[in-house]
């Protein structure tokens, strides 16, 4: 009978209660990274405002995908609005001051909720833009001269009308 050498010398160190001189331990397999696909960005588009207007204040919709919250820098103040904001349902309404007599000059910024999902974050950031979704400057001209021009054409029309 022959046996090798190393069987010997593994069956010699159990019984002797030696560990074995040859034995490799084999380590654990670690674990598996978790693999994240890169997701998609999410849109921000803004709704085309009015301008010139006569008015002291203007409501501007801000579209976000996964938003949380939706603010808006002029010359006249930081303006935000928060909760969930979709693009779709439940866009942000912003209401802007708007400083008399004054070219507003909007920079949104929409902030995007932190989502985890199977050990990947996603979001967490904030997007900016200062156009419209037609890629139109957003700005925001405010004349109260505007107001009073169209009130009186109207009141001379009435007064004045011939026939």
């Amino acid at each position: 009978m022959v046996v090798a050498f190393g069987a010997v010398a593994a069956l010699l160190a159990a019984l002797s209660g030696a560990p074995d001189p040859a034995a490799t331990t084999v380590p654990l397999a670690s674990p598996t990274p978790t693999y994240c696909p890169v997701a998609t960005p999410e849109p921000l588009w803004v709704d085309l405002v009015t301008s010139p207007t006569g008015q002291f204040t203007q409501v501007v919709v801000v579209r976000l995908g996964n938003g949380e919250a939706a603010t808006i820098t002029a010359g006249s103040g930081t303006f935000t609005a928060t909760g969930p904001v979709g693009v779709y349902s439940d866009p942000a309404s912003v209401t802007v001051a708007l400083l008399t007599d004054t070219t507003h000059h909007l920079e949104v910024f929409g902030k995007v909720r932190r989502v985890e999902h199977d050990g990947c974050i996603y979001g967490g950031y904030t997007l900016h833009t200062n156009r419209d979704k037609f890629g139109a400057p957003l700005v925001i001209v405010q004349r109260t001269n505007l107001t009073h021009t169209l009130h009186l054409l109207w009141v001379f029309r009435r007064c004045c009308s011939i026939g």
